[in-house]
C-alpha cells in the first residue's frame, strides 16, 4: 500500500473527477468524499484515509459517509460508514458538525461539511412564490373609483 502522499502525487495532475475551465482561477473536483469540491490534497476523497461525503438523501436529507479506518484498502464494500440525517438546516448542520469534528474524524473539515450540508437541505426545500398585488393605475383605478361611488 502506497502512501497518501505517493497517491497525491500520482493523482494530482489527471483524474476523471477533474474540472478544469477557463475563467474560474481555481480547479474544482467532482470525486467522492470532497466536500469542498475543490482539487486539493487537503479535500481529497480519493487520497486521503479520513474522507468525509456528503450527498443529498433521497426525499429530504443528507448523508453523511465516512471511511472506516481499520478495514483494508482492498476491501470496498464495507468501508464506508453511511448515516442519513433528516431535518432542518440547523438540525443538519449541527448533526454533521458533531459527526465530522467533535467525535475527533476530521475536525479540519467541519466549515465545509456544514456549508455543504446546508446548501443541499436549503436546495431541497420549496418556498412557494408569492405574487405582489398592484394596486390599479391609470384607466383601471379611474373605473375602481367610479365603481366604488355607484354602490
Amino acid at each position: 500500500m502506497s502512501t497518501q502522499d505517493l497517491q497525491w502525487l500520482l493523482l494530482r495532475k489527471s483524474n476523471s473527477f477533474l474540472v478544469k475551465q477557463k475563467g474560474l482561477g481555481r480547479v474544482f473536483s467532482r470525486e467522492p468524499g470532497n466536500v469542498a469540491a475543490l482539487h486539493s490534497y487537503k479535500y481529497s476523497g480519493l487520497v486521503n484515509d479520513k474522507s468525509v461525503g456528503i450527498v443529498p438523501a433521497a426525499g429530504r436529507g443528507v448523508v453523511v459517509s465516512t471511511r472506516k479506518q481499520k478495514v483494508s484498502p482492498n476491501a470496498i464494500k464495507g468501508s464506508r460508514n453511511s448515516t442519513t440525517v433528516k431535518g432542518g438546516s440547523r438540525r443538519v448542520a449541527g448533526a454533521v458538525a458533531n459527526m465530522v469534528a467533535k467525535n475527533g474524524y476530521r475536525a479540519d473539515l467541519r466549515k465545509p461539511a456544514v456549508a455543504r450540508a446546508t446548501a443541499i437541505v436549503n436546495a431541497q426545500v420549496r418556498k412557494p412564490r408569492v405574487q405582489r398585488v398592484r394596486a390599479p393605475r391609470g384607466a383601471a383605478a379611474r373605473k375602481a373609483v367610479v365603481a366604488a361611488e355607484e354602490q
